[in-house]
């Protein structure tokens, strides 16, 4: 099959139409017309993931998140860039394609990435069913203290530190999980802070975050000597985890293909 044939499978097997008119996923690199030997699955497609693929066979890379530091698929800021040509060259000398999988990724139901991270994270039975907000990524796990709970995310996602507000020994129970870039609000920069406002919520999990927004209202929660907390994990180690399972789904989709994930790891070092 061509890298055209596979995509369009992919597509067709989410069956959901984009409620926006321009998708971001789009071919990064390569050509539609290679025929597909091999199929790596990964957060990000960084120089260390493309040399990996390369080393194992693997000339179709699905990535979740951008290959060239633009969200909007602007490039042109970056040609004659030594980072950029470098990467392209790389990339065109190894015969790899890469196809951003994100908008469909998440606007499949349910959305295959919170479906990893809820596997990842054993909380598959937590899952608020029917909640009256409609949030779907609201958990009611078994009661730990804070500091109990970020130990737990440390083990889970290889994290020698993580950013938390909160007091260590607050009970922790109802989880309020965003991930990603949703912990920025997805066009309402109030929404994160108005999920950890709410009675049935007191903690919220996220990936990226705004410091003076939801960690600012947070902070005086907690000094106001409320039960709110907040663990600030990122945009990677919380997204990462929905692309590890995602081979599973593919190779329903795919049966036909050999389909690694490549880990990108936290992109951050704790000094």
């Amino acid at each position: 099959m061509t890298v055209k044939e596979v995509t369009d499978r992919i597509i067709k097997a989410c069956a959901v139409k984009l409620p926006f008119p321009q998708t971001c996923d789009i071919l990064h690199a390569g050509d539609y017309s290679l025929e597909v030997k091999k199929i790596g699955v990964c957060f990000m497609a960084d120089m260390e993931v493309i040399r990996k693929a390369k080393e194992e066979g693997i000339n179709l890379i699905i990535t979740h998140e951008p290959t060239y530091y633009s969200s909007l698929d602007d490039y042109k800021w970056l040609e004659g860039n030594p980072v950029y040509e470098e990467k392209k060259k790389f990339l065109e000398e190894a015969g790899i394609s890469i196809w951003r999988f994100h908008d469909y990724m998440h606007c499949y139901r349910p959305d295959l990435i919170y479906e990893g991270w809820k596997k990842e994270m054993d909380w598959e039975g937590y899952l608020v069913k029917n909640d009256v907000s409609g949030m779907d990524h609201h958990f009611c796990i078994p009661e730990i203290t804070l500091d109990k709970l970020v130990g737990f995310f440390k083990e889970k996602l290889s994290m020698d530190s993580i950013r938390v507000i909160g007091n260590p020994s607050m009970v922790c129970k109802d989880i309020g999980v965003l991930v990603g870039g949703g912990s920025l609000g997805l066009g309402d920069e109030n929404m994160p802070a108005k999920m950890i406002s709410r009675d049935d919520v007191d903690t919220l999990v996220c990936g990226e975050i705004l410091e003076w927004t939801t960690l600012a209202f947070v902070r005086d929660a907690v000094m106001q000597g409320r039960e709110k907390a907040v663990i600030v994990l990122g945009h990677n180690r919380t997204e990462e985890a929905g692309m590890k399972h995602l081979p599973v789904w593919l190779k329903q989709v795919l049966p036909e293909y050999s389909i690694d994930f490549i880990p990108s790891g936290d992109p951050v070092e704790y000094r």
